[in-house]
């Protein structure tokens, strides 16, 4: 089979677009704690499995060991002066590719969170700059974890692709 060459550009709706392939997996702040084994032990002697208790995981650096491997990377495309400051608003797409395992356990809330707190202070002033989040998960077809970001600085020329998203209409008469 012929392998052919292929090119791909950049969105032109994106004003800045970067990302890390084959990385480990994207943390959430959910991944820093475990269930802890805690046993109560009642007035009448039963005993009963108490499922509210939670220790850190000795492995919990992966947060910021990934906020900084991902600040670092924004900070290559966010140079001096580049990031975005207040008042300006900004759109956030979000990819994240994960191992079938890893699709499973976490939820793509938690991981877009992790990213948006790496990004502060970096990419944007704060991330309540954000009006707009498209994310998503996947399995690669390769079974690595990678993520690719793209941030645009909102305009009245420049809405995002949030603004196309519509849940109602106007009935057609």
């Amino acid at each position: 089979m012929e392998r052919k060459n292929k090119t791909f550009v950049q969105n032109p709706n994106i004003d800045y677009l970067f990302g890390m392939f084959g990385t480990k997996p994207i943390p959430t702040k959910q991944d820093k704690f475990v269930p802890a084994d805690v046993i109560q032990i009642n007035d009448d002697g039963t005993e009963e499995e108490l499922k509210i208790f939670y220790t850190k995981k000795p492995d919990a650096d992966a947060v910021l060991e990934f906020t900084n491997e991902l600040r670092n990377v924004a900070s290559k495309v966010f140079k001096e002066g580049k990031r975005i400051n207040k008042p300006h608003l900004v759109e956030v797409l979000i990819s994240i590719s994960v191992t079938e395992r890893r699709f499973k356990q976490v939820d793509i809330d938690n991981l877009t969170k992790c990213v948006l707190d790496a990004l502060n202070t970096v990419a944007f002033e704060d991330d309540s700059q954000v009006s707009s989040i498209i994310a998503n998960k996947h399995v690669h077809d390769m079974k690595v974890h990678a993520i690719m970001i793209g941030i645009t600085k909102l305009t009245k020329e420049r809405q995002g692709f949030g603004s196309e998203i519509k849940l109602f209409r106007e009935k057609e008469s």
